[in-house]
């Protein structure tokens, strides 16, 4: 190449005054700028991502276990007080009480079909029965035995209950 072709070359790739400000201005995203547009969306996707999703049967599974849980607690507390306690349970709601205090099942459970159970000193109920509840397409049937008041989960309202117990 001749000197003359070099320098037109040069002259193409020279840079413009002020070139340097223009680049120095149009500088990206920081670090921390970055990080707190992650988090944000981080945030705000968990706290809708709930919405989105099916629960019930969780729900349902941890309704099943809390009422069973309630319902053995109040013949426990019969036997220890020496003295008859009542667990009742109104349908199409999504609360019971137990000793008078109202016990809130999660969300979108509700009690289908339930008895009220009152369990003497001894632990027994006065009658035998079962209590479901309901979420979504889900049902789970919780039976009490008779004369031992023995408490038992089955999945599906249509299930019959175990052996020993009243249907």
């Amino acid at each position: 190449m001749s000197d003359s072709e070099i320098a037109a070359m040069e002259q193409r790739w020279a840079f413009p005054e002020g070139i340097g400000q223009v680049v120095a201005n149009c500088r990206g995203f920081t670090l921390i700028e970055l990080l707190m547009v992650i988090v944000l969306i981080s945030i705000i996707s968990v706290s809708v991502m709930p919405k989105f999703l099916d629960t019930s049967a969780i729900s349902l599974q941890g309704g099943a276990a809390m009422v069973a849980a309630d319902i053995r607690y109040t013949q426990e507390l019969a036997m220890s007080t020496h003295a008859s306690k009542i667990i009742t349970f109104a349908t199409d709601d999504d609360s019971y009480m137990v000793v008078s205090q109202r016990m809130d099942l999660p969300s979108r459970v509700t009690i289908s079909n339930g008895d009220d159970f009152t369990f003497n000193s001894l632990g027994e109920p006065d009658v035998c029965g079962s209590v479901q509840i309901e979420a979504g397409n889900d049902c789970k049937k919780i039976c009490v035995a008779k004369d031992t008041g023995q408490v038992s989960v089955v999945d599906g309202c249509g299930a019959s209950c175990p052996p020993d117990t009243c249907p």
